[in-house]
């Protein structure tokens, strides 16, 4: 089960120091916005990649493969751990029509914990997620969903989407980034 596997996960790579954090399909389950996640995407500061892959070496193994498509990412590894999928990325990137969006993995992008067994989970912020599901193909269920979550719900975080708006973007994503900004920002006025 995925739940127990990431509790593995998470002790071992906490004992260890590594700064890390869970994003894509865990974390829109995490905030009700995705229902069943079939793998786990971490996160790792590149200074940890290689601290990271011993840990998850002793813990599974490596899947063979390749990057591929519009990704640019310093490391990205794969592995299975008790039958369940998960990517390790450090220093992510997405190509797109206007240059790269680098993912800025540092301690602002770290925003919120959840629990799993015993084991904390650090998790990213869905604000980071609403730019990177523009920049990614077939993402637009996603990016609808943390859109209605932000704007129902507001953003603990905007600064990440104004940190986003400061590298290079196709200007459909920028202004939809902008817009939601815009509308965050009105609704909290009310």
């Amino acid at each position: 089960m995925l739940i127990d596997t990431l509790a593995a996960v998470a002790g071992a790579l906490n004992r260890e120091g590594i700064r890390w954090a869970v994003g894509a399909s865990v974390l829109l389950q995490h905030f009700g916005l995705e229902k069943e996640p079939h793998d786990i995407d971490i996160m790792v500061a590149e200074q940890d990649a290689d601290g990271i892959a011993r840990v998850l070496d002793g813990l599974g193994a490596r899947k063979p493969g390749s990057e591929h498509g519009p990704y640019v990412t310093c490391q990205f590894i794969e592995y299975v751990v008790d039958g369940t999928d998960i990517d390790v990325m450090a220093g992510f990137g997405i190509r797109h029509n206007m240059g790269i969006y680098l993912y800025a993995f540092d301690e602002q992008a770290v925003t919120a914990n959840m629990s799993a067994g015993t084991a904390v989970v650090p998790l990213t912020a869905l604000e980071d997620w609403y730019v990177l599901y523009q920049l990614m193909t077939g993402r637009e269920r996603r990016v609808q969903a943390i859109e209605e979550y932000l704007t129902a719900m507001g953003s603990s975080h905007p600064e990440l989407l104004e940190r986003a708006l400061q590298q290079h973007l196709p200007p459909d994503i920028r202004s939809r980034t902008e817009r939601l900004l815009l509308t965050i920002a009105q609704n909290a006025i009310y």
